[in-house]
């Protein structure tokens, strides 16, 4: 399966919730709590910058131990 987050600067709603597996209802959900990743509204159209995407995914790395990890994925920001 291809790495949407380098070969594309922002995904719909639709593409996120297939890279992380999850329902579009959560993401609808999380939008509608202030929680999730930050994303761009234009119209009804709701579109996740691959930024916004990979600091949402860095705040929630944990290591072993429970402990928040502190690690930078430099292979997304590469084109």
């Amino acid at each position: 399966m291809e790495d949407i987050l380098k070969t594309h600067t922002r995904l719909t709603e639709s593409e996120l919730s297939k890279y992380w597996g999850i329902k579009r209802n959560t993401l609808q959900k999380w939008r509608s709590l202030g929680i999730g990743p930050i994303y761009i509204k234009l119209g009804a159209k709701v579109i996740y910058p691959r930024e916004a995407i990979i600091a949402y995914e860095q705040e929630r790395m944990f290591s072993g131990s429970g402990k928040k990890a502190k690690i930078k994925l430099e292979a997304h920001n590469e084109k």
